[in-house]
């Protein structure tokens, strides 16, 4: 149940920084769930190219074209032949921020048009994905829930690589009641069934329980989010309603961009990509909500304010936290401001964290991960023998015990 509430009620919400154990999580985590890891993503939006009209197929028939004028591919070519999402959103960002051409068909307006198309198509990809039993096995599945099942969420804090829900999914499949703060004053919100116009909700909670949610830290944004360019809020919604979040990127100009460039009429694209008026803040009619997400790009934009509250949040709970437990994260030298922020608070602990990393997949993959490990943090990470903090058996039950007794 839900009430409505003021925004500056909302905003004294005081997140919960009485953690025990932070779980840092990857894309190896989320595929338990069956989203696919990020070598995969690519894979995974052209999938839509199978699909039957509509706006999936739409958006990469487009970036199609995107690929074959600034990369030389084929617009049909297959994911083995596309460029790294890296590589793609780091010259559509470096071009369009600086208000540049990436060569003569794209200018920066189609380029930003390229951006939001890469992300409504990648949270459409991610969302179907979780829904669809078949993209996981029934023991990856079994293991997630196991985990979610023997952790206490009062006392554990979680801190997302990721942009996908599966978190919070799980969290609200154990209790629909639990709740979860983004620590970065971030206002729970729905979407009216008569109107355009959101509204901002909140559980009905008394405010200690709401001051002892489980924190839930964003490093790059959440699919599940909308951002006012306007007042400057940030709002999220129910996982459940992300589709209507990837249906709000694309706006009215980007459809005129997008038939422009398949050389179809407006009104056959209008009607495949959008079904509705955008979204707007309540602080105007006239402002459209938008999406604050950190791309794949190696110059990512954090310089917005829920980055900089959620980088701020992540610092003060890794630095009170007793455990530091990494799941299905390989640690990327991509990550290179994040791994600098670990280290930095590891430092200036008066107590080092105890480490403690859940891998997986190939042996070559999980000796690279253990790798990339032990090289960063020492000989406090140990593949075997007394004090095992590396688990190559993804997230086993002897993972888990380990993890959570200590």
């Amino acid at each position: 149940m839900c009430f409505l509430i003021s925004q500056k009620e909302a905003s004294r919400v005081v997140p919960n920084w009485n953690v025990e154990t932070v779980f840092i999580v990857g894309a190896g985590h989320s595929h338990y769930a069956g989203l696919p890891l990020t070598s995969k993503f690519t894979d995974a939006l052209l999938e839509a190219r199978d699909y039957r009209q509509g706006p999936s197929r739409t958006l990469v028939e487009f970036l199609g074209l995107f690929i074959r004028d600034a990369f030389g591919h084929s617009s049909t070519a297959g994911a083995r032949y596309w460029p790294s999402l890296e590589d793609i959103f780091t010259c559509v960002d470096l071009s369009s921020n600086s208000g540049h051409h990436l060569g003569p068909n794209f200018a920066p307006a189609d380029l930003r048009t390229v951006r939001r198309a890469l992300l409504a198509r990648t949270i459409r990809m991610l969302y179907r994905a979780y829904r669809d039993p078949s993209n996981r096995t029934a023991e990856d599945w079994r293991q997630l829930k196991h985990f979610y099942s023997q952790l206490d969420p009062a006392r554990a804090g979680f801190i997302s690589m990721n942009w996908d829900t599966v978190v919070e999914q799980k969290l609200i499949g154990r209790n629909p009641e639990l709740l979860f703060d983004y620590c970065c004053d971030a206002q729970s919100a729905a979407f009216p069934e008569n109107a355009t116009t959101i509204r901002p909700v909140a559980p009905l909670a008394s405010r200690r329980d709401m001051d002892e949610a489980t924190p839930i830290i964003k490093m790059h944004g959440s699919v599940n989010w909308l951002y006012c360019d306007n007042c400057r809020d940030l709002f999220w919604f129910h996982p459940d309603e992300t589709p209507r979040i990837a249906q709000q990127i694309i706006r009215k100009d980007d459809l005129e961009r997008i038939s422009r460039f398949l050389n179809r009429r407006q009104r056959s694209v209008k009607r495949s990509a959008t079904a509705h008026e955008a979204w707007n803040c309540f602080c105007s009619r006239q402002v459209s909500l938008g999406t604050r997400i950190a791309t794949f790009s190696y110059q990512k934009a954090l310089d917005f304010p829920m980055f900089q509250k959620s980088w701020f949040s992540a610092e003060r709970i890794l630095q009170g936290a007793r455990t530091w437990a990494f799941i299905g994260y390989s640690l990327p030298p991509a990550d290179y401001e994040f791994k600098y922020l670990l280290k930095r608070v590891q430092l200036a602990r008066a107590k080092a964290p105890r480490f403690m990393v859940v891998s997986g997949g190939s042996e070559d993959d999980v000796k690279a991960t253990y790798t990339n490990y032990q090289r960063f943090f020492g000989n406090t990470i140990k593949r075997q023998g007394p004090g095992t903090s590396f688990f190559s058996d993804g997230l086993s039950n002897e993972a888990i015990s380990k993890i959570l007794t200590g």
